[in-house]
């Protein structure tokens, strides 16, 4: 048994509003309760949101020179994933929940969101994950340690 939390995972299949059901559920709580970061799509490209600042950075539009994690056809910037680990990382430290959006394919290869998820993990915060369905149990398993508890996104 540990005396971390438990490990919330919210899911649902690509494009059926995790993100939305996510920010309803943070508007929910008081601003000093909620760190980490969501991503949303703008008319630019992803990008990523620090829940405590408001701050944004974007993830697609890498320079030729610029390092990027690629998943599918999808090219990310290292440098957005860097920024939103520093993010996590301090969450996890002053924040009663964490929220991550999202953990995927990236994180499950160690990469991403991956080392800031491994702090958050040894943390006393709530992580709040969000995860494509189909990822569930490869989530739980690279990273929860039998803390998870799945939300019923029906």
């Amino acid at each position: 048994m540990t005396d971390r939390p438990a490990v919330q995972i919210l899911h649902g299949p690509i494009g059926s509003g995790k993100t939305s059901r996510a920010l309803v559920w943070i508007a929910g709580r008081r601003p000093d309760e909620v760190g980490g970061v969501v991503t949303l799509k703008t008319e630019t490209g992803r990008v990523m949101r620090d829940l405590e600042t408001g701050d944004f950075m974007p993830m697609e539009g890498a320079a030729d020179d610029e390092p990027v994690a690629t998943v599918g056809r999808f090219r990310f910037r290292t440098a957005a994933f860097d920024w939103a680990g520093d993010v996590l990382t301090r969450a996890a430290a002053s924040r009663p929940f964490v929220v991550v959006d999202e953990v995927g394919p990236l994180e499950l290869r160690g990469e991403g969101l991956a080392p800031a998820l491994r702090v958050l993990m040894a943390s006393r915060a709530t992580p709040v994950l969000i995860v494509r369905t189909p990822l569930v149990g490869a989530v739980v398993e690279a990273f929860c340690a039998g803390r998870a508890v799945v939300e019923d996104p029906s």
